[in-house]
């Protein structure tokens, strides 16, 4: 319960930064982004996780360009890249996680880091398919643009998914190369890994975010 209550706060908290952030229309992109990376930093960078503060940014976004008419698509554009920016940096997490963990095959097995790498492609659509459920439920105006936006990304490709898929084939050519040292595993160990490798990169991820919102300020100033 107490995590539940914990999961819900932090939800409503991005949210609102996400709005505030918008319904500013300052540096919308970098302040949307750092919201991101803020909130995905707080626990396990997995997939569940990640959904979720997409769903917030994104759903908090909508609630501030409701009021700025013909800048609300503007507002809305910079919102996306901004989380599309942060969930690329959080497939550069995952990769520096994937390659220490690579180092050390004896602990983790070479099948366990390639599900973690099959998770990694999936990243493009979470967003996509969350900025989609988003729009279901928003207002007109605001419906139509995130649709817009959401079958643009679709066709164009996004930051993220471009890096997820390069991060997957270079490390699979690199994991395929330790084949011999491959160890088959079973679906508990593949979940254990899964989360240390969801710790690790949660970590790198604090590194990326903290010198981007010193860049940030750095602007501000």
């Amino acid at each position: 319960m107490a995590e539940h209550d914990a999961q819900h706060a932090s939800y409503r908290q991005t949210k609102a930064a996400s709005r505030a952030a918008v319904e500013r229309g300052e540096n919308i992109q970098d302040e949307v982004r750092d919201i991101t990376l803020k909130a995905l930093c707080e626990g396990h960078l997995d997939a569940q996780r990640i959904q979720q503060v997409i769903k917030a940014v994104i759903q908090g976004a909508a609630e501030g360009a409701n009021g700025k008419e013909t800048q609300s698509k503007q507002a809305l554009r910079d919102a996306m890249t901004g989380v599309d920016e942060a969930l690329e940096k959080s497939a550069e997490a995952s990769r520096l996680a994937i390659e220490e963990a690579a180092g050390n095959l004896e602990n983790f097995g070479t099948q366990d880091l390639k599900r973690v790498l099959d998770d990694l492609l999936t990243l493009e659509d979470l967003f996509i398919d969350t900025i989609k459920d988003v729009a279901r439920s928003s207002k007109e105006t605001i419906r139509e643009t995130l649709s817009d936006l959401a079958g643009h990304a679709q066709n164009s490709g996004t930051a993220v998914g471009n890096l997820a898929t390069d991060t997957v084939e270079t490390l699979t050519r690199e994991l395929q190369k330790t084949s011999r040292d491959t160890v088959a595993t079973g679906s508990d160990s593949a979940m254990k890994t899964a989360v240390r490798l969801s710790r690790a990169a949660a970590g790198f991820l604090e590194g990326i975010a903290d010198t981007l919102q010193n860049k940030t300020r750095s602007k501000k100033g």
